[in-house]
């Protein structure tokens, strides 16, 4: 018997299920290229940041005639010694990099709402430390805005200092940091490092880097805007230094390891897989991977330490 012309035949169970399954495998395939576009996008927007950086630390070079030191407070001065002898006191001016370099980084009118002439941590800044800035964030950073540390939160007693994701190098040790012996890197505490200290050359020599810490990282806070390329180690005297590089070291620098600090989870690291951008001083970035030679990195953050750096 001949079908009615408007006759349609339905799916069966099986061909449905086919179908879906079909359509299941097509997601997984699909999903994970659409994540790593993503990321891929994400790294871009993060290596453009780094390259604005760059360009806003050379620009106040030229003005200043020396780099932005990583603190306004010299080496061992930090959240630790609020509130001080008062809002001038020089052991909590505290003013990072990434503020002093704000007017070069689109960033003119935080900088003009912010009082230098008081500590980065007082009241009277705390409206400008507040303020999530897109261009010292990298997008694939998943954690919070503001430092939940306690020297924060409760030692200065507020809990809106907001945080960013890049981070001056130092010193190849956190003792060089420390002021114990001399910081051979560019940007560090006191600082007052130029393009001629940089007898390394400026091709060789990182000056930011990464970082994925969450709480030792407020942008206008000069505390911890500076890093070493090694993770601490208080069983390897004398330079209490780590084996291997610090990129993407877990813990980078413990709490409570010495008095008078704040602890570190992580000093130069990312989200993205692998490793970490670093700006060097010529203005161009670089992806260090975390598997990087401890030495080799080292001779990277040095200024002047006259290491012949191989291809990295």
């Amino acid at each position: 018997m001949n079908r009615p012309h408007h006759y349609r035949r339905a799916f069966t169970l099986i061909e449905l299920l086919v179908v879906i399954a079909i359509i299941a495998i097509l997601i997984a395939l699909l999903l994970p290229a659409v994540q790593q576009a993503r990321e891929a996008a994400r790294r871009t927007q993060c290596k453009n940041n780094l390259k604005q950086i760059g360009l806003a630390i050379h620009n106040y070079e030229s003005s200043m005639r020396v780099f932005p030191p990583s603190s306004t407070s010299g080496f061992g001065r930090g959240v630790w010694n609020y509130p001080g002898t008062g809002p001038s006191d020089p052991a909590i001016h505290l003013h990072s990099f990434a503020s002093l370099i704000l007017p070069y980084i689109d960033g003119a009118n935080v900088q003009n709402n912010i009082n230098y002439n008081v500590s980065s941590l007082d009241p009277l800044n705390r409206n400008m430390a507040s303020q999530v800035l897109s261009f010292y964030r990298c997008p694939s950073f998943t954690g919070n805005d503001f430092s939940a540390d306690p020297l924060y939160t409760t030692t200065v007693g507020f809990g809106r200092f907001a945080i960013r994701n890049y981070v001056a190098m130092g010193a190849r040790t956190v003792l060089g940091l420390s002021g114990a012996i001399p910081a051979d890197g560019v940007l560090f505490p006191g600082s007052r490092t130029g393009f001629r200290d940089i007898t390394d050359g400026t091709s060789n020599t990182v000056m930011i880097t990464e970082t994925r810490e969450q709480d030792a990282a407020v942008w206008i806070d000069g505390t911890t805007a500076s890093v070493a390329a090694r993770w601490v180690n208080l069983t390897a005297p004398p330079m209490f230094a780590g084996n291997t590089n610090a990129i993407n070291y877990e813990p980078y620098f413990p709490g409570g390891m010495f008095p008078n600090s704040i602890g570190q989870r992580f000093g130069p690291s990312s989200f993205h897989e692998g490793g970490a951008h670093h700006l060097l001083c010529d203005g161009s970035v670089r992806f260090l991977s975390e598997n990087l030679d401890a030495g080799l990195y080292d001779s990277l953050i040095t200024r002047n330490g006259g290491e012949v750096v191989g291809e990295f």
